[in-house]
């Protein structure tokens, strides 16, 4: 028998529990996934974390190659992660494309939005396809993928239940999603203090403080990909789409009892613009948090003011008093046009307080 010296025995034990929880069972549940013992997250692997949390709590609540459509625009009461929007309905998806899989979108109206996102499972956002088709998935890396389709939100909840109800999913595989128990404390910890960078990444990078966020490794939007805005990005605005396919501009804090208004020229995207209030925590708080193109009441000029905790009777007015004393915005350019995507132009530049 081999004999284990007394000094050398709560060293292994450690090395021996190490290695149990780097090579903790894979779970297939939320509950589970969260655990005490799990493995550390650190930065670099928080990306490929918050997606196995994604994607495990829309199984739980759909299970695989199944749709989980959002039948309201999204409400207060129901934001699954920061800085959703009332821009589109939502319909989410985990598919199984280890054996092959597609996805079809009935047709819509005509000028009404409708695209699919393919999101992979370490966060590597692969451009959008547009109206009505059937899709096929590829991923680079896993078995998995999480799949967002944006529904135009001028269409009422009946016109787009209809349209939602006739979306489909073919797979050759129906394996649920597993993933590696992480901690907890550590997931939530490195969260914060990704989150917390965001500032100092605007006010560095300006116009381009997301660029690079939103990138797959398969195509031109690697030539931008960054580690540290990769990393950002998963915790600021999971599931955010390619350049190409929606610019995005995100603010500072404003104190919410002065009012503020933007001036601005319709930069004409070739899908719409919108502008979302949220709290300190980048949720919305009020069933009214936005405006876009298609519900703002434009100038005679054509230009747009857009009004925040400005009172009822200023125009295009949205109400910013919340809880965390603070609101922030989030514009965003569907489809941008080269206004937006190769001049620059951006919105947040003319928001002001208004005295």
């Amino acid at each position: 028998m081999q004999i284990i010296h007394k000094a050398v025995a709560p060293l292994l034990l450690t090395t021996l529990m190490a290695a149990s929880a780097a090579f903790a069972e894979p779970v297939g549940n939320l509950k589970s996934f969260f655990a005490s013992d799990g493995l550390k997250v650190t930065p670099e692997s928080y990306p490929t974390a918050e997606t196995s949390h994604q994607l495990l709590k829309n199984q739980d609540l759909a299970g695989v190659n199944t749709f989980l459509h959002k039948r309201q625009l999204t409400p207060t009461d129901q934001q699954p992660v920061v800085r959703m929007n009332r821009d589109t309905y939502y319909s989410f998806a985990v598919i199984d494309v280890s054996k092959g899989a597609s996805v079809t979108i009935p047709e819509v109206p005509e000028g009404k939005y409708v695209s699919v996102q393919p999101v992979t499972e370490d966060h590597r956002i692969q451009p959008m396809m547009y109206g009505a088709g059937t899709f096929d998935l590829k991923t680079h890396i896993g078995s998995h993928m999480y799949i967002v389709v944006r529904l135009d939100a001028t269409l009422s909840e009946e016109e787009a239940a209809k349209i939602q109800d006739k979306m489909s999913i073919a797979a050759n595989s129906d394996m649920p999603f597993m993933a590696e128990p992480v901690n907890e404390a550590s997931f939530k910890e490195v969260e914060t203090t990704l989150k917390a960078k965001m500032p100092g990444i605007t006010k560095r990078d300006g116009k381009d403080a997301l660029v690079g966020m939103f990138t797959a490794p398969t195509d031109e939007s690697n030539k931008k990909f960054t580690q540290e805005k990769y990393e950002v990005g998963a915790a600021i605005g999971w599931g955010g789409a390619q350049e190409i396919d929606n610019i995005y501009e995100v603010s500072g804090n404003y104190p919410s009892d002065t009012c503020h208004q933007a001036n601005f020229e319709d930069p004409k995207n070739k899908a719409f613009w919108s502008v979302t209030v949220y709290d300190k925590a980048g949720f919305m708080f009020n069933d009214l948090a936005n405006l876009s193109s298609n519900t703002a009441k434009p100038n005679e000029d054509g230009t747009y003011t857009l009004s925040f905790g400005c009172g009822d009777d200023a125009v295009n007015n949205i109400k910013t008093q919340n809880d965390s004393g603070v609101f922030n915005l989030g514009v965003r350019h569907y489809q941008p046009s080269e206004t937006v995507s190769r001049d620059g132009f951006r919105v947040l530049p003319t928001v002001k307080a208004v005295k």
